[in-house]
């Protein structure tokens, strides 16, 4: 298994997908372990150390639909979500104190920068796809976030 963010955020889907608390990977010289503290804003803990025995099990991947779920929460059914693209820290300005690039009730433009979301030390930058409103911040400054958590609710222009 090559580890990558794809990698990672497919764990991270499985893990939410069958609610799981901590999941233990070891392969080789590669160990991951993910754990989730429910009710806590830090979501997951990545930590890759020297190899150890881990007893593992195989995994039935259950075939919900984590779109559907979260159709059935959308307080208006012309709000589209904004999903995050991994598992990382998200940040809604470029620096501590410095205004955020977005909030409830702002217009923005395709390309325009909603937020970033730190993985592995990168700061990646979450750009609009399409104008609109945001409607619904959904997470805070500084929480962790999962692959396909809900960032943002918007009105597209």
């Amino acid at each position: 298994m090559e580890l990558n963010i794809e990698t990672i955020q497919a764990l991270a889907k499985i893990m939410s997908a069958e609610k799981l608390t901590s999941l233990a990977l070891d392969q080789g010289n590669l160990k991951i372990e993910m754990k989730r503290e429910i009710g806590s804003t830090q979501a997951h803990e990545i930590t890759y150390s020297q190899p150890q025995m881990v007893a593992t099990e195989s995994l039935p991947h259950k075939a919900q639909s984590v779109e559907a779920q979260a159709l059935e929460i959308l307080p208006d059914a012309h709000w589209k979500e904004i999903k995050s693209p991994m598992v990382g820290v998200f940040y809604q300005s470029s620096q501590p104190g410095k205004p955020a690039y977005v909030s409830k009730g702002q217009s923005f433009s395709e390309g325009d920068t909603l937020c970033i979301i730190e993985a592995m030390k990168l700061m990646n930058e979450i750009t609009a796809e399409s104008p609109g409103t945001i409607m619904e911040v959904c997470v805070g400054n500084g929480q962790v976030v999962e692959f396909g958590q809900v960032l943002y609710r918007i009105v597209e222009d």
